[in-house]
C-alpha cells in the first residue's frame, strides 16, 4: 500500500495548504528567538515529539536493543530522549537556517573541515559525498556549497507540493543544486563527469533493491548507488562526519575511499559498500545519540530472516 493510499486526507490539496501555513506560522515564531534558545526550544519539542510518537519510539527500543554495544538496556529509555531532543533540535535549526544565511551568520554555526575535499578536486576527479541521518544533516550541503564547493544532493521530493517548494527554496540558497530522486541517474551522471560532488544518503532501508551489508553487529539492507557509480565513473567517494557539540555544528569530510582499491576484488560494489559503511558506523558511535535510531533500518532484513526461518520450519 503506498503512502497516499494509507494517508488520503493528507494528500488532499486544502490540507496541504492548511499544512504549509502552518509550517510558515511555526517559522515566523522561531524566527522572534535568537539563535542560542534553538537549544531549549528544539530539546522541549523533542520531548513532546517523544511523548506522543509511540510508534517511532517502540522502532527505536527494537533497534536499540538488537544493535551491539551501543546502549546497555537499563539506559535505553533515557538515551531514546535524548535522540528525540537533538532531532528537535536539529528542526528548529533548520527553520532558523533562512534567517541565519540573511544575517550572514550561518558560518558562525558550522565548522567545515574540508581538506579532502580540495584533495579530490586537486587530483580532477570530484566525489561522491556519503552523508547519513547523522547530526544536522541538512546542514551539510547548504554550508559546503556557501564555502565555494560545487554541490549536487540527491532528494526525495516532499508529498507537499508547498512544502516541498519552501524547503527546496532555503537548500538553494547558497547555489545547493537539488535532483529530485524520481530522475536522478541522467543528472547524477553529467554531475561526476563533470568533476563536482554529488551528496548521497545511504543510511536508511534499501528494501528488496539493496546489499546486505554488516552495520552493528547484524545485516542490514543497503544502498549500493554510491560504490556503484564510484566504480563505475572512477570517482572517488568520501563521508560527512556531521555532529553537533553545544550549539556549534560540525563537518568533517572524511579521506576518501578509491574505487581502484576494490575493483580487484569478487564483488567490488559490495566490498566498497561494507567499507563505506564501517565508517559511517565509526562516525555514528562516537555520537551515537544523533543519529535517526527511530528509523526501521534493519527492517527487510529481518523480514527475509524471518520468512527464512518459517520456511524451514
Amino acid at each position: 500500500m503506498s503512502r497516499r493510499e494509507r494517508h488520503p486526507l493528507l494528500h488532499a490539496r486544502p490540507v496541504q495548504f492548511l499544512l504549509y501555513l502552518a509550517l510558515r506560522a511555526v517559522v515566523m515564531v522561531v524566527h522572534m528567538f535568537p539563535y542560542r534558545a534553538a537549544r531549549d526550544i528544539g530539546r522541549l519539542a523533542g520531548r513532546v515529539l517523544y511523548a506522543v510518537d509511540r510508534k517511532h519510539v517502540r522502532i527505536a527500543v527494537k533497534n536499540l536493543h538488537r544493535s551491539r554495544d551501543v546502549c546497555p538496556p537499563d539506559e535505553v529509555p533515557a538515551f531514546i530522549r535524548r535522540i528525540y531532543e537533538h532531532f528537535g533540535q536539529s528542526l528548529v535549526e533548520v527553520l532558523m537556517m533562512s534567517r541565519l544565511l540573511e544575517r550572514h551568520e550561518f558560518r558562525n554555526v558550522i565548522h567545515l573541515r574540508t581538506e579532502n575535499f580540495d584533495r579530490c578536486l586537486n587530483e580532477g576527479r570530484g566525489a561522491i559525498v556519503v552523508v547519513g541521518h547523522q547530526g544536522n544533516w541538512e546542514m551539510i550541503g547548504v554550508a559546503c556549497t556557501l564555502a565555494g564547493y560545487p554541490v549536487h544532493s540527491l532528494m526525495r521530493p516532499i508529498d507537499n507540493p508547498w512544502i516541498d517548494a519552501y524547503l527546496r527554496h532555503f537548500r538553494t540558497l547558497t547555489g545547493q543544486t537539488m535532483i529530485p530522486r524520481d530522475r536522478a541517474l541522467g543528472e547524477m551522471i553529467r554531475v561526476l563527469q563533470r568533476k563536482k560532488f554529488l551528496i548521497v544518503q545511504v543510511d536508511q532501508d534499501a528494501r528488496e533493491s539493496g546489499v546486505y551489508v554488516n552495520f552493528f553487529g547484524r545485516p542490514a539492507s543497503t544502498h549500493r548507488a554510491a560504490a556503484t557509480l564510484s566504480l563505475k565513473y572512477n570517482v572517488p567517494v568520501v563521508l560527512a562526519n556531521m555532529y553537533r557539540e553545544g550549539t556549534i555544528n560540525h563537518c568533517v569530510i572524511s579521506t576518501p575511499f578509491y574505487p581502484e582499491d576494490y575493483k580487484s576484488l569478487r564483488d567490488p560494489a559490495k566490498a566498497m559498500t561494507q567499507a563505506i559503511t564501517d565508517r559511517l558506523e565509526e562516525y555514528i558511535r562516537q555520537h551515537p545519540e544523533q543519529w535517526f535510531w527511530i528509523h526501521d533500518r534493519w527492517k527487510t532484513a529481518e523480514r527475509v530472516a524471518r520468512t527464512t526461518s518459517e520456511a524451514l520450519v
